[in-house]
């Protein structure tokens, strides 16, 4: 019988199976740069993995809405202190107008350049950032106001939603990181009738007054634009609070994204060194099993059969 024979091929092959299988898996780690590229490689440790890796993609996705809202408030704050600088140029205006030396044709000029200023500004409140109007609140896909020299305040309110969106932390936490247009220059009472912050009114009051030629008129609309105009600088404040937070919660993600990273390394990084070293190990075990096969002296079935002599 040949029983041992066989028992000795049996026992090469598995044997060079099990270096191959090795090898295999070894050249794949470095290929991947993973030592986890299946659950069988690491079965305890792949819930982790899996926890791991969609926290990482929730920081990820997190530190996007930052910057996207990052873009929108600051864009926010560069426009209401535009506004601020313009109702400062329009109080500039005014005061020419109220002289006693000017007339009333350079008053209708000085009418028109407030009329601008007007235009300008409602421009701002129509800013968008990637085609999201900043100041539209939550009918963010409309512009929210149009000039209109017939109305009272010269402007017609085209939107009327609330800025209720919140920005989150990645800690959950939300704060407002928005304001309407309605909130910053056309402020109203609980009738619906324009306050003396409102700067739209005042500067289409200023624009009347100059028109008119009436100086005690113009003296009050400049006061009104100084009312506006303290009401806008004001609200910079929100932006900037508003920035400082969004500022915090973007480095403090990218804390957690660090510490995420590192823990999911550590659970399915490969060593590459380790494994290079491992990989010619493997590899030299192979070819030199592969060698002293080929060097093993073989018998056939004729080497059992006897010898005819006759």
């Amino acid at each position: 019988m040949i029983t041992a024979l066989n028992a000795a091929n049996e026992q090469f092959v598995t044997s060079v199976d099990n270096m191959q299988t090795a090898l295999n898996s070894a050249e794949q780690q470095l290929s991947t740069g993973y030592r986890v590229n299946q659950a069988s490689d690491a079965p305890a440790e792949v819930g982790d993995i899996f926890v791991a890796r969609a926290a990482l993609s929730s920081e990820n996705q997190t530190i996007q809405n930052l910057n996207a809202v990052q873009a929108n408030v600051q864009a926010g704050d560069n426009g209401v202190q535009t506004a601020v600088q313009l109702l400062q140029n329009a109080m500039t205006l005014g005061s020419e107008g109220a002289s006693s030396t000017v007339t009333q044709a350079q008053q209708n000029a000085l009418a028109t350049q407030v009329q601008s200023v007007l235009s300008q500004l409602v421009g701002i409140s129509a800013t968008q950032v990637n085609g999201v109007y900043i100041f539209g609140g939550d009918a963010s896909g409309s512009a929210p106001y149009q000039l209109d020299p017939t109305s009272p305040t010269g402007v017609d309110q085209l939107t009327t939603a609330q800025a209720t969106a919140q920005t989150a932390d990645p800690t959950g936490i939300t704060f407002q990181t928005s304001m309407t247009a309605q909130q910053l220059f056309d402020a109203q009472d609980t009738l619906g009738n324009p306050t003396p912050q409102n700067a739209f009114a005042a500067l289409n009051n200023l624009q009347l007054a100059l028109q008119s030629g009436n100086v005690t008129n113009i003296t009050a609309a400049i006061s009104n634009i100084q009312t506006a105009s303290d009401y806008v600088n004001q609200q910079l404040g929100f932006y900037g609070a508003a920035e400082n937070r969004i500022t915090s919660a973007i480095d403090l993600t990218q804390k957690f994204q660090v510490q995420t990273q590192t823990q999911l390394s550590n659970l399915q990084d490969t060593d590459m060194t380790s494994v290079a070293v491992q990989v010619t190990q493997e590899t030299t075990a192979l070819n030199a099993a592969m060698a002293a096969e080929g060097k093993r002296p073989t018998s056939t079935l004729f080497d059992y059969l006897p010898i005819s002599t006759g």
